[in-house]
Order: structure tokens, then C-alpha cells, then sequence
């Protein structure tokens, strides 16, 4: 489903396993970022509510990525400019269990203090203001090789030594990936036997490992034009 303004009850920061909603995209085409001196980049994460947040100015799209494994959301920005501690965002796809929606002029801003990214935007006149805490760097690929699984899903996540990694659970998706500051990029990866067909395609996206009450995961957010898929699985 599409929907032209992104709505509150889709929920701004709001599953485990591995997950995907489709509806429509967008064509717009990214403004590049600035990142000279910026300090936010990194892994932010809300362990209380398991909200992770991928923050990397480099990049020329989506350079700021969330994902509630716990709700079950996620939200990626269309591209930012930055100063030395602000990161403002235009144009965000936000997608849950439930729907879809895309909006090419919502804004955001991500103010980063000391270890404390703090994410507000206004929208639908609704303020919205949440909080993470920086988080370490994703782990060495050479300590995520192997099968991670999701208990509730019992979705896989596969990492082999030569970067390649394959996921099956809803969908059957398989890529590579390539270090990036602290996490690992994923420039093209492709999801066949969806259990919705409309979610077949190719994808690009983020994994990261989080710590979360002691716990490690493996985490990932694949988007395109139409679609996001997005899960986590339990480090083996």
C-alpha cells in the first residue's frame, strides 16, 4: 500500500525475525551529504525497547537507518547534510507489520551529545523526540561467521568468511557484505520465494551486530523502491 504522508499510527520508533512490507517507492534522487567533521556517525541503540539506529554521513542515500526489532518497524531517510554534531534528514520510507508509507519532504534532525544521539521530528503535528545511546562497533566478520537464528521465528541468518551471507525466513535472500565504519554495508543483495511475491527483488541496506542485555545480535534493514525487509537473529 501507498500512502502520500507518512501517519503517526504506523508508529515514528515503533519484528524479530525476518520481515518485509511493499507499497509504493520513490523517485526522487538523493542530495548528496556533507560530512566534513561531522562526530555522529556510528551505531546508536534504546536497549529498553530494542530501537537501533545506523548513522553514517558517507554515504550518498539513507544515511540514517532505524529499525524497532521489538515493535517490528523501521524508517530510512531519502539523504542529509550535516554539521559537526547535527545531521538533518529529508525525505523518509517508514514501513511495519502493517503498512507502508513514503513522504519525499518529512524531515528529521539527529543531534549527537557526547554518546547520546537524539532523534525529534514533527510529524502529522505530532512532536516526536527519542534518545539512544552510542554502541559499539559491529563485531569483526571473522566473529560472525557461522548460522545465527531468530527463537521466535526460527529464521536464519548465515554469514560465510569470504563476506557472502544468506537469510532464509519469509523470504530466501542472499548478498555480500563490506565493512563500513562500524557495520557492514550491503551494496546489493537479492530476496527470492518471498511469501509475498511483491517482496522479490533486489535490496540494499545495513547489518550490524547489537548488544542488548547481555545478549549479541545480528541485525540487518534492506530497502528499495517499494519495499524494506528488516530481522534479527541471536549470534550463535
Amino acid at each position: 500500500m501507498s500512502k502520500t504522508k507518512l501517519m503517526i499510527g504506523l508508529g515514528i520508533l515503533t519484528t524479530v525475525g525476518l520481515v518485509g512490507c511493499g507499497g509504493g517507492g520513490s523517485d526522487t534522487t538523493p542530495t548528496p551529504t556533507t560530512a566534513q567533521s561531522f562526530s555522529g556517525n556510528g551505531i546508536y541503540i534504546n536497549s529498553n525497547d530494542f530501537i537501533v539506529m545506523a548513522v553514517d554521513s558517507k554515504r550518498t542515500k539513507n544515511n540514517l537507518i532505524v529499525g524497532d526489532f521489538n515493535y517490528g518497524s523501521v524508517l530510512i531517510v531519502d539523504s542529509a547534510t550535516t554539521s559537526k554534531n547535527q545531521m538533518n534528514t529529508k525525505g523518509m520510507t517508514l514501513a511495519d507489520r502493517n503498512g507502508f508509507a513514503y513522504d519525499p519532504d518529512q524531515t528529521m534532525t539527529a543531534s549527537f551529545v557526547g554518546s547520546v544521539g537524539t532523534l525529534t521530528a514533527v510529524i502529522d503535528n505530532t512532536n516526536i523526540v527519542y534518545s539512544m545511546d552510542k554502541a559499539s562497533a559491529s563485531l569483526p566478520l571473522d566473529q560472525i561467521v557461522g548460522t545465527h537464528t531468530n527463537p521466535s521465528d526460527g529464521s536464519t541468518w548465515t554469514v560465510n568468511a569470504d563476506g557472502s551471507f544468506s537469510v532464509n525466513g519469509m523470504c530466501t535472500i542472499s548478498g555480500n557484505l563490506k565493512r563500513n565504519g562500524d557495520l557492514f554495508n550491503i551494496d546489493k543483495a537479492t530476496a527470492v520465494s518471498c511469501n509475498d511475491a511483491s517482496l522479490n527483488g533486489d535490496y540494499h541496506g545495513v547489518l550490524m551486530t547489537v548488544s542488548r542485555n547481555g545478549t549479541q545480535y545480528v541485525a540487518g534493514i534492506l530497502g528499495n523502491d517499494t519495499a524494506l525487509l528488516w530481522g534479527n537473529a541471536v549470534k550463535s
